[in-house]
């Protein structure tokens, strides 16, 4: 399992992050990366974009998470006061209101 050890963060905005890692696990993250820039490379594109793709992704994912759980559920997953009560299907012999 790879572990993030440390994170320092810098005045200028960026950080170093130290990583705890086996040797395997360090040889599979060395074999990503390089994996990577060669795609990005046959693609014609920079890893930069890629990592902007994937943002967008995630971001977008969210969005879409929020907007089908609003109103249903409150922080902890559960639905709160305010929202309708939970209910079988119709079809049911013995639902609840």
């Amino acid at each position: 399992m790879i572990e993030v050890a440390d994170v320092v963060e810098h005045e200028n905005g960026d950080a170093t992050y130290v990583f705890e890692m086996s040797r395997a696990e360090a040889d599979i993250f060395n074999e990503i990366g390089i994996r990577l820039v060669l795609f990005c490379h046959m693609a014609g594109i920079t890893t930069e974009e890629v990592f902007e793709d994937l943002r967008r992704k995630i971001d977008n994912r969210q969005v879409e998470v929020e907007e089908t759980t609003a109103g249903r559920f409150d922080e902890y997953g559960n639905y709160g006061e305010n929202n309708p009560p939970v209910m079988s299907n119709p079809g049911d012999k013995d639902y609840e209101v």
